[in-house]
């Protein structure tokens, strides 16, 4: 603890620190409260509009009960709190969906759509700061571990009075990650506990996220900071291993990322959402036909034991419809099921091609935890689709229990409306997002574990 404590005082005088912590600080403030603002303001927008959508469902007229069931509503996606730290794929998701008779509809409005140039370039986050910079910051401040004593002759020094390898490098590398943990950490947990505090919402555990989350960011820094005294033990000089540890940040970073995405959605192929739709549009024109109506109305007055449509118990109108709309049920859980399934085993994939660069490991991750991945937008794409059936089916159980005959109307009023509850999705499970974090946290251990492999082989062979 002695040398720990005395190499963390001699990098706390390092002005390097001081500089570098102050310009992680800030960029991790501006980013950090630029994507609460927006956050605050979206969650205030929301409210106030499944407020008027609730108003305006409760207060329509009265009409036919389908026409209600096109009348329609807005719904909207609960956001994360910890979005402000990684907004993951719900700038690109959309967060709301028109409920209506017959249509699965798109997520619309994509925030990204609204961003300015710092966000679609890949800095508007947090979580952008730490995949990019942090590991930049951590190369600065780990690349002269060893390699600037090697030149000045104080590695030899050290050594020839019985300093032991090992000690040493676990001394200056404990010292720097805590350095490193001060300056990223704390902000990090600054802005987290405030967006917790500020929109946390039931369901959420965000505290447990959030330290959780901020670990996973202190874990990808310590890769980093073990790569650069890695290459600080190997090198003859310090403007070497600076060298070598930039072009090793280039290729971690920058190009493997996207070398591992090209190759991740060409071994996982997954249909487009396109050939989805094209395939559900298929299949209804089939089951429409005016040919097929026919056959399942008569199939109707056979199961009945009638021959006129007056002498069934139940509305034939109502009935189809809601056998109709089983029917369309089933072709949504197929097709949309096989989409979101073939989506989410390349989320998977992403994961564990973090096996190629720390940084798709720690961006898997850091969704998965802050409640932003793809799984979290899946979850409230079908909840949608679950309110949009239930209302349906209470609609058309309206009119198929109340047979139109005689030419009387069935018109339903404010009495029908109140029985469709307010939509109030619910996130997915804590323990579920830990379960797909499993994944990547391994891979980001993986990568812990094979450096601080080489650094104790290094270690052992050290020379001044």
């Amino acid at each position: 603890m002695r040398r720990i404590a005395a190499e963390l005082a001699h990098i706390l005088r390092d002005a390097r620190l001081r500089w570098i912590g102050g310009v992680l600080v800030l960029l991790l403030t501006l980013a950090g409260l630029g994507t609460w603002r927006e956050a605050a303001r979206d969650a205030a927008a929301v409210e106030r509009i499944t407020r008027a959508e609730r108003g305006r469902w409760l207060g329509q007229d009265a009409k036919n009960p389908h026409s209600a069931d096109h009348f329609g509503l807005w719904v909207f996606r609960p956001s994360a709190p910890l979005a402000v730290l990684d907004p993951g794929t719900e700038p690109y998701t959309g967060r709301m969906v028109r409920v209506e008779a017959h249509v699965f509809n798109d997520a619309v409005y994509r925030a990204v759509q609204d961003a300015g140039p710092l966000a679609r370039a890949g800095l508007g986050s947090p979580a952008d700061i730490v995949q990019l910079v942090v590991p930049l910051a951590a190369i600065l401040l780990g690349f002269s571990a060893f390699a600037a004593d090697r030149e000045r002759g104080t590695l030899r020094l050290a050594l020839g009075n019985g300093a032991a390898p090992g000690r040493l490098f676990a001394g200056r590398f404990a010292a720097l990650l805590a350095a490193t943990a001060l300056v990223v950490g704390l902000p990090l947990l600054a802005l987290g506990t405030l967006a917790a505090a500020q929109l946390g919402a039931p369901g959420w555990h965000a505290g447990l996220r959030l330290l959780a989350w901020v670990a996973a960011q202190i874990a990808y820094a310590a890769v980093f900071l073990l790569l650069a005294m890695l290459l600080s033990l190997a090198a003859r000089t310090a403007r070497g291993a600076l060298a070598a540890a930039l072009a090793a940040w280039v290729l971690l970073c920058v190009a493997a990322p996207r070398l591992a995405g090209w190759g991740v959605e060409t071994l996982v192929p997954a249909r487009s959402y396109a050939e989805t739709r094209a395939q559900i549009e298929a299949d209804f024109r089939a089951h429409r036909t005016a040919e097929a109506s026919d056959v399942r109305a008569r199939e109707v007055l056979i199961r009945y034991g009638v021959q006129d449509p007056d002498d069934l118990p139940v509305d034939l109108r109502g009935l189809m419809m809601t056998e109709n709309e089983q029917h369309n049920f089933a072709v949504y859980d197929r097709e949309f099921g096989a989409f979101f399934a073939g989506l989410a085993a390349r989320e998977r994939a992403y994961g564990w091609a973090g096996l190629a660069t720390p940084r798709l490991a720690l961006q898997a991750l850091s969704q998965t935890l802050a409640g932003t991945d793809f799984a979290q937008h899946a979850h409230f794409v079908w909840t949608a689709e679950g309110y949009r059936r239930g209302i349906s089916e209470r609609m058309n159980a309206e009119i198929r229990d109340n047979p139109q005959r005689g030419g009387r109307l069935l018109v339903a009023g404010p009495g029908l409306w109140r029985e469709v509850p307010p939509f109030d999705p619910a996130p997915l499970p804590l323990a579920r997002s830990l379960r797909d974090a499993a994944g990547p946290a391994l891979v980001l251990a993986l990568w812990l574990a094979l450096l601080a492999g080489a650094a104790t082989a290094m270690v052992r062979r050290l020379r001044p």
